[in-house]
């Protein structure tokens, strides 16, 4: 996102006049309550890729916005396997971000008209170009058990080891959900 190239390549892809806004979705599991409970849930935060990354996430410039709160409950069930429980927690992780996203997806095909800092209303087409995540949230984003590498699909036990391995993908990633 961070070169010409990139740009032009995005930007070619729009209707003549069309501008793109880059969207980063950041998510990170935090505890609600400090005294009791233990209640927790993954936040959900939108900003834009065009703002500088040294303000983007300071909170006194307001350039980010908390988008939604997902739900970080205890998959139950004396009859579910250890990884049955795994797979419930991911589907309803994506299924969440789906729904939280969802209105993005006709933004970004149709475009959304918006006046501009200049005054003038052009059509601009938001699209997810980056998600932000820990190691957990990158595990549980990628359906990775943790431990291994949300990235690639080498096992556990060869993480370190020199060669490539095959990348994750979405067919993979769906294969797994």
């Amino acid at each position: 996102m961070w070169t010409g190239k990139w740009w032009h390549a995005v930007q070619n892809l729009l209707p003549e006049g069309a501008s793109i806004a880059p969207l980063i979705i950041a998510t990170d599991k935090t505890q609600l309550t400090q005294f009791s409970g233990g209640k927790s849930a993954y936040l959900v935060y939108l900003t834009l890729g065009n703002i500088p990354r040294a303000i983007r996430w300071k909170p006194s410039q307001h350039a980010c916005i908390l988008i939604g709160y997902l739900s970080v409950d205890k998959v139950t069930g004396a009859q579910l396997t250890k990884k049955e429980k795994s797979v419930r927690i991911q589907r309803l992780f994506h299924e969440s971000m789906r729904l939280i996203l969802e209105p993005l997806k006709e933004a970004g095909r149709s475009g959304l008209e918006v006046v501009c800092g200049d005054g003038h209303v052009r059509m601009v087409h938001p699209i997810l170009v980056c998600y932000v995540a820990d190691y957990p949230e990158q595990c549980l984003v990628t359906c990775a058990k943790y431990g291994t590498c949300p990235k690639c699909q080498r096992p556990a036990g060869e993480l370190g080891m020199k060669g490539t391995t095959e990348l994750r993908n979405q067919k993979w990633t769906l294969k797994v959900i």
